[in-house]
């Protein structure tokens, strides 16, 4: 779990490290002595928040059974990926105890709303069955609600702003089904089965929530969920020759990754001072929002990426994949480190624009195995796989920001941006060196697609210089084209060209420390 380990660990630093900052920073002048600010944190509050929730999943057979005797399975692929991002919505209620200056400790629970579905065409029964080529057969993930129940340990940043870990126990809802209606069902049935489950799991990360204004509270936070593995069981009777009673069954394994803004409101005093700005008694001391900045940002990048098959062509004759299952989901989620640098222009009291641009590092690869083509694809084969890379990506964005306080920044950003991206065939069967005597077992090729991205955030001053912010992006490259020629030692084969088209979307998510130069 590497986005939990590396994204957790910036807001861990800035929890725990918090306290030694004085130490290091030089005292500014000061025309006069600023009153202290009081917070007070302590009380119930709800919220509602919005955000996405990524769902890694592997189905993966376990035993096949033919008439109660148990197939071998030891020579194929037996696994396949169901990974895929969601819109979520998280209503959440808790209670704060601010048990010391700067420590608050918590409980929190939270129901999420969603409703995401990875489909993968041609499927019947579990992976071990492969695919029967057909689009109206196909073999579905579909996460839905989740829960938790969660301690948090927060440290206040300054007395308006919160960094928190939180844990606990968590919940999570889904269901798979198999359809099987195609020539080579045989008319098994039923031709639909469903499995559902409710896994109980637990879940860790952090967040940062500031004080806006009034009793109102703002928040983004990332949690990771492990729900564990989940055994299911695919059973189909068919009349004729051959087996009649054919059990499929599988594990199905589920994490989840989760980042969501939320906005509550809290019951009893507001948060710091009882005024209407959280932070006025220390505005004085505030220096202006205009000028250069870098910073840092860690987090997660949800790749919703399609890879459709549009031709295929083997010794000049073209397949017809008109009601062929020619489309592959290859998502994944990554962890993602994103430098980035820009400038601020602070227009009025209240609005700053500015430019900014970052480049983000991720590395995750989506393989299919047992499919290499859509005429191959029923042979689910090891040694024949396609594969989707998604590597760095980069953008260069406007930014328009509104102080709802002198410490803390609302911001929209949108602009240009890259995606670098690698598909790679790999055609080493005996289907493919043996009866197709195709050449070129591995065939990799890359491409950089250029897109836009959309997304905003909330920025909030820490001590000093330093600034932390928490922000959420959506990008859309479009579609990319790939074409996977060999050539066969059997004429009747020669060539085999088979083209791609990849299309790309990413949700970003980012913590970050930025340093303000003035």
């Amino acid at each position: 779990m590497p986005a939990l380990s590396c994204g957790g660990a910036l807001l861990v630093g800035l929890a725990f490290a918090a306290p030694a900052r004085a130490a290091d920073l030089a005292a500014k002048p000061l025309t006069k002595a600023p009153p202290v600010a009081v917070s007070s944190w302590t009380g119930f509050y709800a919220g509602l928040g919005l955000g996405f929730r990524s769902t890694a999943a592997d189905l993966t057979t376990t035993s096949v059974l033919e008439d109660g005797v148990p197939r071998d399975i030891s020579d194929a692929v037996v696994s396949q990926p169901f990974d895929g991002p969601g819109l979520r919505v998280n209503p959440y209620a808790g209670f704060n105890w601010q048990v010391a200056p700067s420590w608050v400790l918590g409980v929190e629970g939270d129901v999420g709303f969603g409703n995401q579905t990875t489909i993968l065409q041609g499927f019947r029964a579990s992976p071990r069955a492969g695919s029967s080529t057909f689009l109206v057969d196909s073999l579905a993930l579909k996460a839905g609600w989740d829960a938790s129940l969660r301690g948090r340990v927060g440290y206040l940043l300054t007395p308006a702003t919160l960094a928190y870990v939180t844990g606990g126990l968590a919940w999570q809802q889904f269901d798979v089904t198999s359809v099987c209606v195609g020539a080579t069902c045989n008319n098994a049935v039923p031709a639909v089965i469903s499995n559902s489950a409710i896994k109980t799991g637990w879940t860790l990360g952090g967040g940062l929530e500031t004080a806006l204004w009034d009793n109102w509270l703002l928040r983004a936070d990332y949690r990771y969920a492990d729900f564990g593995a989940t055994p299911f069981a695919i059973a189909r009777t068919r009349s004729g020759a051959g087996p009649t009673l054919t059990v499929d069954n599988f594990d199905t394994r589920l994490r989840t990754h989760t980042a969501s803004v939320g906005l509550a409101y809290k019951f009893g005093a507001p948060v710091t001072g009882g005024g209407s700005n959280p932070l006025q008694a220390q505005a004085a001391v505030l220096p202006s929002w205009t000028g250069a900045y870098l910073g840092l940002g860690l987090g997660a990048r949800a790749t919703r990426t399609d890879l459709t098959a549009t031709s295929e062509t083997i010794g000049g004759f073209a397949f017809d994949l008109t009601e062929r299952a020619n489309n592959r989901p290859m998502d994944n989620t990554a962890f993602r480190a994103s430098p980035y640098a820009g400038y601020l222009w602070q227009l009025a009291p209240q609005w700053a624009a500015g430019v900014e641009g970052d480049v983000g590092f991720a590395d995750r690869t989506t393989m299919r195995e047992g499919f290499t083509s859509v005429h191959l694809a029923d042979s689910q084969a090891p040694g024949e796989s396609l594969s989707i890379r998604s590597r760095w990506d980069a953008s260069l964005r406007a930014r328009a920001g509104y102080l709802v306080n002198p410490h803390t920044m609302l911001y929209a950003t949108a602009g240009a941006a890259w995606q670098n991206v690698e598909l790679t065939s790999t055609c080493t069967s005996r289907n493919c060196s043996g009866f197709f005597a195709l050449s070129s077992p591995i065939i990799s090729s890359s491409t950089t697609k250029m897109g836009w991205t959309l997304g905003g955030g909330l920025e909030t001053v820490l001590w000093g210089n330093w600034l932390a912010r928490a922000e959420y992006r959506y990008a859309d490259y479009g579609s990319a084209g790939f074409t996977v020629a060999r050539s066969s030692a059997r004429p009747e084969f020669d060539p085999s060209v088979n083209t791609y088209d990849v299309a790309m979307r990413t949700h970003l998510a980012t913590f970050a420390m930025t340093y303000r130069f003035q």
